[in-house]
């Protein structure tokens, strides 16, 4: 805001007559009446703290043509509070004195000041109230500001006395609709009150749509509230579905906007999109916003699409990056014995191997442009989260199944091998009743360590997609009208990953419930993908990465059968 040139127009109240040639006239080159600029009420300071003179004397210039020679030069610039006070002297070329005879006939009656806001505004008598630097004074035809001009009583005060009835009802219905900075400019337009009317229903319908809504309801929202309605508003945009309430007709910059609003910073209204985008992002809590936003819909999409082996494994989050490391303890050692008549108990030993997994990192960064933010392109937020939350699936999808194919190794031996009675084969061990039988008698069959058996019901069949249509018939729940069409194994949930078949077509695997010899995890505290975000350096815009903190292995050789098929 501050460097931009702006102006603002006086209008002259009287003339004086009969003045020498080359005196000096007195002007009001500006008040401190309110003047509206796009949405915001202005109110320039003109006490002597608040106008900076260090360009003074300013230049007598017309319709601020700064190309053309001064017509005169503004001199005795004096703040008072309420107004700021010159004397105009105006050249002696012909142009400048012909100006000059044209103001003191009435003919030029307005002036306007060029000048910048040298801060970003204070809360006063309902608009902001800026320091300010003049620059220039120019002669020009269109007044804004009616409170001062040529030949104003410096003692006069600047607020209108409205003795017009028109006026007074013009001024009164302002005042009661809370427009109360368009009286001065219908008054001086001589509007009528239906004109009047109509004007206060226009700035209303503007601010409704600057506040994002309709404000001629009045909700009293906290600032959690307006938080999350901001919130939703950008999941909504981002492709996500939201349940609370959202704001309409708002894209990016008018949330930025609000969202510096929420946290008491000004806005001024003339800025452009990228003025506000930056600014927003450097000061305001707008990038958290978009970065919470971002990760609730990959969150969503993420969820929607889970890999098909976390069904089946066993989730465990893990507090650091170091291995989580399973001791298992003999079989034996878990047995209760009989404690003799002297109640004397037994040691057992737990000299026993251990199994490890633990976490890796995976990632990316991409950058959301600078352009796609001021287009409001929130598309390539929606392309970029989908992309996120697929990668992440797949990710995990990738290493649980690696798991099963890559001839894993549980204390120190094949995880998968008949010594264990964890895998099948030969004609029978095709997935149809026979080979399930199989299955379901060699899972039954496995024991601890120390030889003991353990109970296990089965659960889940493990298959590849080649194997999808025959496993759903075989445990399809169907009435059966002879002993032998009965299914014993109906209750059994199929679990499909078709990254299984790269490495067969024909193996399937039987899993008991609530096995814990697969696992997977997450780093605590951030389960799933996790979206961050800063202002980009190298790449002109918002950079987003996301990071899944991801692991899974073996930790027990029990629980699951593999079938190597026929």
């Amino acid at each position: 805001m501050s460097g931009a040139i702006l102006t603002r127009e006086l209008r002259f109240e009287s003339l004086a007559a009969n003045l020498p040639a080359d005196a000096p006239l007195p002007a009001t080159i500006a008040t401190s009446a309110p003047i509206t600029r796009y949405g915001v009420v202005e109110i320039l300071d003109c006490s002597p703290e608040g106008v900076d003179l260090s360009r003074c004397p300013l230049p007598l210039i017309v319709a601020h043509d700064s190309g053309r020679l001064a017509i005169g030069v503004v001199e005795d610039v004096t703040p008072k509070g309420e107004s700021v006070t010159a004397q105009i002297r105006f050249a002696s070329s012909p142009e400048a004195q012909q100006i000059r005879q044209d103001v003191l006939a009435g003919i030029h009656q307005s002036l306007s000041v060029g000048y910048t806001l040298t801060d970003e505004g204070t809360n006063f008598s309902g608009g902001l109230m800026y320091r300010w630097k003049p620059f220039e004074v120019s002669i020009v035809s269109t007044p804004a500001d009616i409170s001062a001009g040529f030949f104003r009583s410096q003692n006069r005060s600047i607020s209108m006395q409205n003795t017009n009835p028109i006026h007074a009802q013009i001024t009164d219905l302002c005042t009661r609709h809370k427009t109360p900075e368009l009286a001065d400019g219908l008054i001086h337009q001589n509007a009528t009150i239906e004109q009047t009317r109509t004007a206060i229903l226009t700035e209303h319908a503007r601010k409704d749509a600057a506040s994002f809504g309709h404000r001629n309801v009045l909700i009293e929202r906290s600032e959690t509230d307006d938080r999350e309605l901001i919130l939703n508003t950008l999941i909504q945009r981002m492709g996500g579905k939201v349940s609370g309430e959202t704001l309409r007709s708002s894209d990016c910059t008018n949330l930025a906007v609000r969202s510096m609003q929420l946290q008491g910073i000004d806005v001024n209204q003339r800025d452009s999109r990228d003025q506000i985008l930056t600014r927003a992002m450097g000061t305001s809590d707008f990038p958290n916003l978009l970065s919470d936003a971002a990760g609730r819909v990959l969150s969503t999409i993420y969820d929607e699409t889970p890999s098909a082996l976390k069904a089946v494994a066993r989730l465990n989050l893990l507090p650091n990056f170091k291995n989580r490391t399973v001791i298992r303890l003999p079989g034996g050692i878990s047995a209760l014995e009989k404690v003799n008549e002297h109640g004397e108990f037994k040691y057992g030993s737990i000299n026993e191997g251990s199994n490890a997994w633990g976490l890796s990192t995976y990632g990316r960064i991409v950058s959301l442009t600078r352009q796609a933010l001021i287009n409001d392109d929130l598309g390539a937020f929606s392309s970029l989260l989908n992309e996120f939350a697929r990668s992440s699936n797949r990710r995990e999808s990738d290493e649980l199944t690696k798991m099963l194919t890559g001839s894993p190794v549980v204390d120190g031996t094949a995880l998968f091998h008949a010594d264990r009675s964890s895998l099948i084969s030969g004609a029978d061990s095709a997935l149809a009743t026979a080979g399930l039988a199989k299955a379901v008698l060699a899972l039954r069959m496995q024991k601890e360590s120390g030889g003991s058996f353990i109970v296990q019901e089965p659960k889940f069949l493990v298959l590849p997609a080649a194997l999808e249509s025959t496993g759903r018939q075989l445990v399809a729940s169907i009435a059966p009208n002879s002993v032998a069409s009965v299914q014993p194994f109906s209750g059994l949930t199929v679990v499909i990953e078709p990254r299984l078949d790269a490495s067969s077509t024909t193996a399937w695997y039987l899993v008991a419930n609530n096995q814990q010899s697969l696992e997977y995890g997450y780093l605590d505290g951030a389960q799933g993908p996790q979206v961050f975000q800063q202002e980009g350096w190298n790449s002109d815009g918002l950079e987003i990465k996301c990071r899944l903190d991801f692991g899974c292995g073996w930790v027990s050789p029990i629980g699951w059968v593999k079938s190597a098929g026929a």
